[in-house]
């Protein structure tokens, strides 16, 4: 590669980078009926932003949380992509003691996407939710 060609890759790199950033935020996606989620632990699967994602009715939180969002009188959800933070392996779903684990590297993580261990060393990429006349709605990423 001739130093031309590899300033041309180096520019094209920059401006693919500069774009990312300007990147509007995902459409919003219906997740489902507050109904479907009964109880505690309840989930539901879905795809946001083209990314396996997880809602999650939680127990009320100890403390504020930006990634608990309030849906009623006594309902808490979380949601967040179920894309692990190390290197993009798809984790798996919570288990019976409401732990995610990626099969691929090990990091563990709490049933609302928090990192409980690494190798990651961020938590599951956390989602802003909506409710609109009793339906879930992902609207955007919290980081965002």
């Amino acid at each position: 590669m001739n130093r031309r060609d590899a300033t041309r890759a180096l520019m094209g790199g920059l401006l693919m980078l500069g774009g990312a950033r300007g990147q509007q935020s995902p459409a919003a996606v219906r997740i489902g009926e507050l109904r479907q989620l009964p109880e505690v632990w309840a989930d539901l699967e879905f795809r946001f932003a083209n990314q396996p994602c997880l809602l999650v009715r939680v127990p009320p939180p100890k403390e504020a949380s930006p990634r608990i969002f309030k849906a009623g009188e006594q309902v808490y959800l979380t949601a967040y992509s179920r894309l692990c933070t190390h290197q993009g392996c798809t984790v798996q779903l919570p288990d019976r003691q409401q732990n995610i684990e990626c099969g691929c590297h090990g990091s563990r993580f709490r049933a609302d996407g928090s990192l409980l261990a690494g190798p990651a060393s961020q938590p599951l990429r956390a989602i802003r939710l909506e409710l609109r006349e009793g339906v879930v709605w992902a609207v955007g990423w919290l980081d965002s």
